[in-house]
């Protein structure tokens, strides 16, 4: 699916600018499905379960189907091929459960760094002692990305293959400088997240978990997937020179 990669601009403002413009080429899609996703996910953690586990399982479910839309739709217009709404959604669908098994491993990493995030800043080393953790949760991104849009012959053995293909490309040193930076961008969510649900529990407001990321992740999600797709690509065409 990918051979639009000499469409890319070189510089990283070019990059961000071409995820945007990508992004809002099927806006109405990516919006539409991050409001589904929003709405699912209040119904049954808000009214129905109420419960952090399944939360947390629920929202990697969701999520998923959102990512592969996005990565898929963005490598289709990138490399200039037709595709309706149509097209991309039966692709994603057939990408879905792979994506959510990186997903899962990625929630995985994510909790690793996650309690230390909220550590006064000399307690990590002004960020530095996360930068690894936050390097390696970024690069498992870029796994969802190869999950959803890379030809293979088998889906079984795509998760593991997405992650060492992710993990080898983002891995690469004319790449690292870039990672970091795309690693930092997914997790500005993560800060606004914390910054809502403190403000949000002072105020004693009634499931304020919920409240302080979901809506953040609707918002965020779609953008920083295709964020994702156009540094990965970008990262291959590093990779070969």
């Amino acid at each position: 699916m990918i051979d639009g990669e000499g469409g890319l601009p070189v510089t990283v403002a070019g990059l961000f600018g071409a995820t945007y413009s990508l992004y809002v080429r099927r806006f109405g899609l990516y919006a539409l499905l991050a409001l589904a996703a929003l709405g699912v996910e209040y119904v049954v953690d808000v009214e129905l379960l109420q419960d952090t586990g399944l939360a947390i399982g629920l929202n990697i479910i969701v999520g998923s189907f959102l990512a592969a839309t996005v990565s898929i739709g963005v490598a289709f217009d990138l490399a200039r091929k037709p595709a309706d709404w149509s097209t991309i959604v039966t692709a994603a669908s057939l990408r879905w459960g792979v994506v959510a098994a990186v997903a899962l491993v990625s929630q995985l990493v994510f909790m690793l760094f996650e309690p230390y995030v909220v550590l006064p800043p000399e307690e990590t080393g002004y960020g530095l002692l996360l930068l690894p953790f936050i390097a390696l949760w970024g690069a498992i991104g870029i796994a969802e990305v190869v999950a959803a849009i890379e030809p293979t012959k088998s889906r079984l053995t795509l998760p593991l293959r997405a992650l060492g293909k992710a993990l080898a490309v983002s891995g690469r040193f004319a790449n690292v400088g870039r990672l970091l930076l795309l690693s930092m961008v997914m997790c500005l969510p993560l800060f606004a997240e914390n910054v809502l649900y403190a403000h949000l529990q002072t105020r004693g407001i009634a499931h304020a978990g919920f409240w302080a990321s979901m809506p953040i992740d609707a918002l965020a999600a779609g953008p920083l997937q295709a964020l994702a797709t156009i540094f990965y690509i970008d990262f291959l065409r590093r990779a070969k020179r």
